[in-house]
């Protein structure tokens, strides 16, 4: 790093030194003809001194008017050549000053990588005293930079969510103190790579590069599986049969293959940063609810107001089924309308919706046998949620962003 800001410093002094050596030498030519030509005429001086004194003064007059025009000349010719002597090296430091900016905004612009290397022991977060450092940190945001995709105020929430998430896990896993054998780990390794790689964009690429590009190493990975299968252990001490049946009875719609088709509008809050935004746009969700009431057509309510890509479509999203689709507290409302209903407006992580069901379609009579493996994936991952909940509401954190 420091040698390609220092390369550039030392061409730019040498290029004004060696402009100026030609400065120098152009002057000492001109001081030289100056000297040649005031030497002859006092050659001449002296020989028509012999003849005549009066002829003398003469000749003296006139080699001195001889002199000074020569002078005069050799003085101008001197003055051209420091100005252009100057502007040579004008142009030369303004060239070499352009490199040098320009190689230092490159060597800046790979510092600032550099720096998050220093920024290894800020912290931007405490989970029950346990730091969650600035590098952890920007190595995921780079994920979404190396995506081109912007850096919100948002994204960098919803990292701090997700990191904190990591530590109430560990932490939960740490005090029940459930051993995972190297074995488990490796075997979920297996599969995981085998995932990953499968991937077109990922083909033939080694596991460490894949992992690099999302933000992770092979050494997380592995305490990331770790952690995972010490969970996973802990909940089928903790889960029965008998409550995941009640749980299938409870939300068959969504093991059956049942759809809706539904239309929304969307003020999206995630950028608003005060209570008075989300107040505001609180107001004009209600307003566009009382529009609506009144016999304003929905798609063009949608067009209109709604903050979604889907507004293009009159606010269209298509189908989706009950899990795994679509945000859980959309999607709970919306199996819950009929055909043609409107609802009223609903509170998600992106915002303020009102929701239009547009077609369903029912599903099939399926037996819990006949989705178990569903059924206990979907319950396993509830579980999970709600342990994350309580942990997070418990917990003593800090953010420091």
């Amino acid at each position: 790093m420091r040698r390609m800001f220092v390369i550039p410093v030392v061409l730019f002094l040498f290029a004004m030194q060696a402009n100026n050596f030609l400065f120098a030498n152009e002057d000492a030519e001109a001081k030289a003809k100056v000297s040649a030509v005031a030497t002859e005429a006092k050659a001449k001086v002296s020989a028509v001194a012999t003849e005549t004194k009066a002829e003398v003064s003469a000749a003296t007059t006139k080699a001195k008017a001889e002199v000074s025009t020569v002078a005069t000349e050799a003085k101008e010719e001197v003055t051209a050549v420091a100005t252009e002597a100057k502007a040579e090296v004008t142009a030369v430091a303004t060239e070499a000053k352009a490199k040098v900016s320009a190689v230092t905004t490159e060597a800046k612009a790979e510092e600032s990588t550099e720096t998050v290397v220093e920024a290894e022991s800020d912290v931007i977060a405490t989970i029950n005293g346990e730091e969650i450092s600035r590098l952890e940190f920007d190595r995921r945001l780079n994920v979404f930079r190396r995506m081109n995709q912007d850096v919100t105020n948002v994204v960098k929430m919803q990292v701090v969510d997700q990191l904190t998430k990591k530590v109430l896990l560990k932490q939960f896993v740490d005090k029940k103190d459930i051993s995972v054998s190297k074995e488990e780990v490796k075997a979920e390794l297996e599969k995981i790579t085998f995932f990953l790689q499968n991937n077109p964009s990922n083909k033939d690429k080694p596991l460490e590069e894949i992992l690099e590009t999302q933000g992770s190493s092979l050494s997380e990975l592995e305490e990331e599986i770790g952690r995972a299968l010490a969970l996973s252990k802990y909940l089928e001490t903790a889960v029965t049969d008998a409550d995941k049946k009640s749980y299938f009875n409870a939300n068959k719609d969504a093991f059956n293959g049942a759809r809706v088709k539904a239309s929304h509008v969307l003020i999206d809050t995630r950028n608003m940063k005060t209570d008075a935004d989300k107040e505001e746009a609180k107001k004009m969700i209600d307003i566009v609810k009382i529009e609506i009431d009144k016999g304003a057509d929905f798609a063009e309510m949608a067009k209109k107001y709604s903050n979604c890509p889907s507004a293009e479509k009159g606010g269209d999203i298509g189908f989706f089924q009950r899990k795994g689709s679509i945000v859980e507290d959309f999607a709970k409302v919306a199996f819950a309308m009929q055909v043609g209903e409107i609802s009223d407006p609903v509170k998600t992580q992106f915002g303020y919706h009102i929701i239009k069901i547009t077609e369903k379609e029912e599903g099939k009579e399926v037996s819990y046998k006949d989705v178990s493996d569903m059924v206990d994936f979907v319950y396993m991952q509830l579980k999970t949620e709600e342990i994350l909940k309580d942990l997070h509401d418990k917990a003593e954190i800090e953010i420091m962003l």
